[in-house]
């Protein structure tokens, strides 16, 4: 949480999105987390705001965990 009441209310929505789409797509979640930490690695070193660049990165992750990390696990093998 970040003490920006938009911010968080839209990590909370987007998280309950994300695990609406899991139970439609089982997978999707982990893919999509296994894609954020591959472009954070294939970052070229001269982008332009890398370090801008991966703080959206690191903070996508931490969303997409966060679904992930919610599923029931019944639902999530």
């Amino acid at each position: 949480m970040t003490n920006d009441a938009k911010s968080d209310a839209c990590a909370y929505l987007l998280t309950g999105l994300l695990q609406r789409l899991e139970l439609d797509s089982p997978g999707m979640l982990k893919q999509m987390i296994s894609g954020a930490r591959g472009d954070r690695l294939a970052l070229p070193a001269d982008t332009s705001d890398r370090d801008y660049v991966e703080q959206i990165l690191t903070e996508s992750l931490k969303i997409l965990k966060r679904a992930d990390g919610l599923i029931d696990p019944a639902r999530n093998p």
